[in-house]
């Protein structure tokens, strides 16, 4: 069974939503507006390793993703990667499945998600 990216499914007029990015009432979020307060955990490289490999394996558990500072990376490189990943995300369809990973292969890297172990499993995108 192929699946369908979500950029295609955007692009091709779509009129209904597949089933496997439905969840089911009870998995979805309860609120999604911002709570006062409330901030993406920062984390800086400039502290000694086993706090920031214990602020990371926190912010991963609890957030899912956090913003990382004094990590010597350039604006100039940031900004060369950022326009990489959206030349790579403008290219056809077809040309984009032709760097897809395909995890029934063994093959995980590449294009595509690794959040479903099959085609019949809800795809989390949140």
């Amino acid at each position: 069974m192929v699946v369908e990216r979500v950029q295609a499914l955007a692009h091709g007029g779509l009129q209904e939503l597949p089933d496997q990015f439905i969840r089911p009432a009870h998995e979805r979020p309860e609120n999604s507006k911002a709570i006062d307060g409330v901030t993406v955990p920062v984390i800086s490289l400039s502290q000694p390793h086993d706090v920031v490999v214990d602020e990371i394996t926190r912010a991963c558990s609890e957030w899912g993703f956090f913003l990382l500072t004094d990590h010597d990376v350039s604006p100039a490189a940031i900004q060369r990667l950022k326009e990489v990943g959206e030349e790579f995300f403008n290219l056809p369809q077809k040309e984009k499945e032709s760097y897809a990973n395909d995890p029934s292969s063994g093959r995980f890297d590449g294009y595509g998600t690794k959040m479903t172990r099959n085609h019949d499993e809800k795809v989390r995108i949140s």
